[in-house]
């Protein structure tokens, strides 16, 4: 049907989101210094600012974060 995503395009989207979370933990690790394994408070923020920049740049989507799309919600 058209308009509808295919199971073809699912699988293509699961793998890009995989992918693009892989490299904004291994950002967000980087920049906060952070151990394998660990979360810190409010390093969500940090991680959905460098998932937001890789989708934009790389695959030119555009993505809200929960902060984005609920702002009056506090996270963490």
């Amino acid at each position: 049907m058209e308009g509808e995503v295919g199971k073809t395009r699912l699988a293509e989207y699961k793998a890009i989101r995989k992918k693009v979370d892989a490299k904004a933990e291994r950002l967000t690790r980087k920049e906060l210094n952070m151990p394998k394994g660990e979360w810190w408070f409010g390093s969500c923020h940090t991680f959905w600012k460098h998932k937001k920049n890789i989708l934009r740049e790389e695959y030119h989507m555009i993505w809200r974060s929960p902060q984005d799309l609920n702002p009056e919600t506090c996270f963490d």
